[in-house]
């Protein structure tokens, strides 16, 4: 896995933060593969605690926090569909290759 403990640390404080302290962050794509080299932090995000209607101002507010606390780099943060939500190909990849911070 290609991120720092000190950057994994921060994703989960901020996770806990915006996104309820159940949440659960999960690092998927090709930051887990220790052969490959660049590419952005993709996120899944898990077991939150936010409606609908709060996700797109909780995804903003952390997402411009972790752009302060890392540094500008792309990442990309998906959610995990809420029950009665329809699970896409991009929920079932990062079920299926993502590592828990």
């Amino acid at each position: 896995m290609r991120i720092s403990k000190q950057h994994r640390k921060i994703l989960k404080e901020l996770s806990s933060r915006h996104f309820g302290t159940n949440s659960q962050i999960y690092l998927f794509g090709s930051r887990t593969d220790d052969s490959r080299r660049g590419g952005d932090l993709d996120l899944y995000v898990s077991d939150y605690a936010l409606s609908d209607s709060q996700q797109l101002k909780a995804k903003i507010d952390f997402l411009v926090e972790a752009k302060r606390l890392l540094g500008d780099q792309r990442i990309d943060l998906v959610f995990a569909p809420l029950p009665g939500q329809k699970e896409l190909p991009i929920h079932q990849q990062a079920k299926a290759t993502g590592i828990c911070l």
